[in-house]
Order: C-alpha cells, then structure tokens, then sequence
C-alpha cells in the first residue's frame, strides 16, 4: 500500500483487539470513524453489528474500503471520500456518533478542535494520538490542557509501542477515551474565558500583569503555570 497523507496503519493484532475490546460496541452503535486506512478495526467494529460512517481523505483508500465491504455498502458502512476537517457534520445520515480515529499526528489539534466545536454530536470519543501530546492534555498545564478538560472527561487507556504500526513512527503512542461534558458557561463567557487563557500561555514567562490587562492584584505577579482553572475562571469574571 502507497503510504499517503501521513498515514501510518495499525498492524499488530494485540494492540487491534485491544482496541477493539476498549470501544466495547454495541449491536447499533453508529460509529464516525475518520482514517479508516485499510479497513483492519473497521471490520472488528462491523462484525459486532455497529453502523459506521467511515471519511477517508485517501481516493484510492475509499475505494479499497467499497470493495472489502461491498455486501454492507450503504447500509451499515458508509464511505465517504473526503476531508474530515472540512465536513459539515449536520449533513451526515445519522445526528449523533461514537468518534473513532487513529489520528494522523500532523492534524491531530486541527482534529480536536473540530471535535470540541461539534462535541453535542459525539457520545463519546476513542483516538489514538501521539504519546507526547497525551501528556500535554492529561498531565501539564497549558492552553490545550485547560480547553480540553473543560469539555470532555478524559483517560489514558493505554500506550501503543512504535513496532505497533507500519510503517513506523518515531514516537509512542496513547490511546484516549474523551466524555463529553456539559458546559459550565455561556459560550460567549468560554470564548472571552479560553481567548484570555490562550494568551496567557502565548506568555507564559511574563508576569500575568504584564500580559492581561485588569485582572485582581493577588493575581498581578503570577505567571500562567501557575494559575489553576479556577483561578482563570475567577480573572475573566473579574474583567
């Protein structure tokens, strides 16, 4: 298989049953999955009687895929030949979806910023992304951090070796499980909020003081690090 867009694909049965086990489909389920590849999870998740709508950027992919599962084409497997990012999400057959992807390391923010944006959409989300970056969301402080855990409940399930994949990367590997959360404001409040926070960590290094403008004095000579969410929470009401 030409390797295109990035792609790198799961090969090592363990970690695909693993996978497959930690989705825990149900007969129904209407899965969004996004990068198919070759087919390989896709066709654990048909065989346990789920729904999948399955957006694949690659031509020549899209059409494998019609052909290896030509006897559910267009009732439990739907394909569509086009560029996730850029899909309208309300223009699909089903309202809501359980999201699956092995993210694509190179769109892996655009992806989620995407997937907060349409998260009513979503009962949950399984994507499997680099090591590095599961790190950043579950354990350091920092924009993407803050954004993330304020819409979604999220969990490691496990760590994917780099062997695991073909061709292979450089990195290890996360597999995450994300819930989608209520929102606690007005979306006009989380834009105001999450702008704020957003440049707050563009400074990191300079006191907040110097960085945002009318914010409480016991917060003046704090930089972002060290601030909790709550205490960002507390800053943008104050403004």
């Amino acid at each position: 298989m030409k390797r295109r867009f990035s792609q790198i694909f799961l090969k090592d049965e363990f970690f695909i049953k693993k996978i497959v086990s930690n989705l825990n489909v149900k007969e129904g389920d209407v899965f969004l999955e996004v990068g198919p590849g070759e087919g390989i999870i896709t066709k654990e998740i048909i065989k346990q009687g789920a729904i999948i709508i399955a957006i694949e950027i690659d031509y020549n992919l899209s059409k494998r895929l019609e052909r290896e599962f030509f006897l559910v084409l267009n009732n439990r497997f739907f394909i569509i030949n086009e560029d996730f990012l850029k899909i309208d999400l309300n223009s699909l057959k089903f309202n809501r979806f359980r999201f699956f992807s092995n993210l694509p390391y190179h769109i892996t923010n655009e992806t989620l910023f995407k997937i907060i944006k349409d998260k009513e959409k979503f009962i949950d989300i399984h994507i499997t992304i680099q090591k590095e970056v599961a790190d950043k969301i579950l354990k350091e402080k920092n924009f993407i951090h803050f954004l993330l855990n304020y819409h979604f409940e999220i969990s490691e399930l496990f760590t994917i070796p780099p062997n695991a994949f073909s061709p292979r990367p450089k990195v290890f590997s996360s597999f995450l499980k994300l819930i989608p959360k209520t929102s606690q404001f007005e979306k006009n409040f989380e834009d105001k909020l999450f702008k704020m926070i957003k440049i707050a960590f563009l400074n990191k290094r300079k006191k907040l003081k110097n960085v945002l403008k009318n914010i409480p004095k016991e917060y003046e000579d704090k930089r972002a690090q060290d601030l909790t969410f709550q205490d960002f929470v507390k800053i943008a009401f104050y403004r």
